[in-house]
């Protein structure tokens, strides 16, 4: 990831210029790969660099020219912003051993196969340096087209303007590896700039309510895995920023489209919002606690909100069953409506064991332990193929044996 000196600055950019991103499918969640980007002004380091750091758990690195580190200050700022010098006359082995640890490090490297800044559109010629770099690795080739980014910095400029930037990313390039070398990467040079002309043209071309919609769908999918990778129980970063980069994420799904998202009536604006009622709760756990009732209130209300125009969304049921569940009586929770919300999740969501495990708990709760007994019964014997379910498994059969030992059901759970 870039260097810590940014990391303030991240937020700031997002919210200050991004109109809209696109194509966030298209961006491998992890692995190497090259990112080929049109360029137009300075401030296209900072749109890619806070976009990525939303996308991406490894650092993001920058092909920069090497006077760019001549001068003490913008040197260190460079370096901070993941900067790799080039000499553009003689790219020596000190390059080459600095692109191979970022992709060794499982990292992105941007390249801007102009090699200089533009006026935004035409593109001007391209370098190969780029496409060399990824056969010689053999990792793909992404490229990203940004439009608006030449009025927030344009060339001369010291101070950034108030402009929009939207961010367009396209599939990753086809590479015929059975080419020798030398026309593979001419293939990919010529691949990388038709797929950057199109996607400049879409990328400053305003978009319609059906390409918002699909924008903003793919991010908030992008944010629910990143939730889920937190709950994995196998993540590498910390659960307070995988929180920052959902919360990230669900922010640019409004910002890419709000009036979607503004309605709970919408099952995509409903994904949204009950994903944000998770954020937040999770966010409770960490609060003071003076904080925490106001902040527990806004979960209830998010899933009871999307539940008034869905009554049969999977997870502001599981949402709000746990919250009646978890929370004091003396503050709002009841498990009589807990039973009765994760009930309806478990027959939802009968493919994951999360719901039956949950619903389980709540009768233990009440004390309906035969009927308790049944839905431990279907933890213990579904797969557990991976380390949160073999967690949840384990838990499961802490509780089934409890359960029989008070003859609430057999002394062997199946399977």
């Amino acid at each position: 990831m870039a260097g810590a000196s940014t990391a303030l600055t991240r937020p700031a950019v997002t919210h200050q210029f991004l109109a809209g991103l696109e194509g966030v499918r298209h961006l491998p969640a992890d692995g190497p790969f090259v990112l080929v980007a049109n360029h137009s002004s300075f401030a296209d380091h900072l749109v890619l660099d806070a976009v990525l750091d939303a996308l991406r758990d490894t650092r993001t690195s920058y092909l920069t020219k090497a006077e760019a580190f001549v001068h003490p200050v913008r040197s260190r700022w460079t370096h901070g912003m993941g900067g790799i010098p080039v000499d553009r006359d003689r790219p020596g082995k000190e390059l080459l051993a600095a692109v191979d640890g970022v992709f060794a490090d499982r990292g992105a490297l941007v390249v801007y196969p102009e090699g200089t800044r533009g006026q935004g559109w035409p593109l001007l010629p391209f370098k190969d340096g780029a496409f060399r770099f990824a056969v010689r690795a053999g990792v793909p080739v992404v490229p990203v087209a940004m439009w608006g980014a030449q009025h927030v910095l344009p060339k001369g400029a010291s101070l950034p303007r108030n402009a929009r930037v939207r961010v367009v990313f396209g599939a990753p390039l086809p590479d015929d590896t059975a080419l020798p070398r030398p026309q593979r990467v001419k293939a990919l040079v010529e691949a990388a700039r038709d797929a950057l002309e199109l996607l400049v043209d879409t990328a400053r071309t305003e978009p319609g309510p059906r390409r918002r919609r699909q924008a903003a769908l793919e991010l908030v999918r992008r944010a629910e895995a990143v939730t889920e990778t937190m709950l994995s129980h196998t993540d590498r970063l910390s659960p307070e920023r995988r929180v920052q980069q959902a919360r990230l994420l669900i922010t640019l799904a409004r910002r890419t489209d709000p009036a979607v998202l503004a309605r709970a009536d919408d099952p995509v604006g409903a994904d949204a919002r009950v994903l944000a009622a998770r954020l937040t709760g999770l966010r409770a756990l960490k609060a003071p606690a003076p904080l925490r009732p106001a902040l527990l209130r806004s979960v209830r209300r998010g899933a009871e909100e999307v539940l008034a125009e869905h009554p049969d969304h999977l997870m502001a049921r599981y949402l709000l069953g746990r919250w009646y569940l978890l929370m004091p009586r003396f503050l709002g929770g009841d498990r009589r409506q807990a039973l009765e919300h994760l009930r309806h999740a478990a027959r939802l969501g009968a493919h994951d064991t999360r719901y039956a495990m949950a619903y389980a708990e709540a009768l233990i709760a009440v004390g309906h332990h035969g009927e308790a007994a049944g839905q431990l019964r279907d933890v213990l014997d579904a797969p557990a193929p991976d380390p949160r379910t073999a967690d949840r498994r384990r838990r499961a059969e802490a509780h089934y044996q409890q359960l029989a030992g008070a003859g609430a059901g057999p002394t062997t759970p199946r399977g």
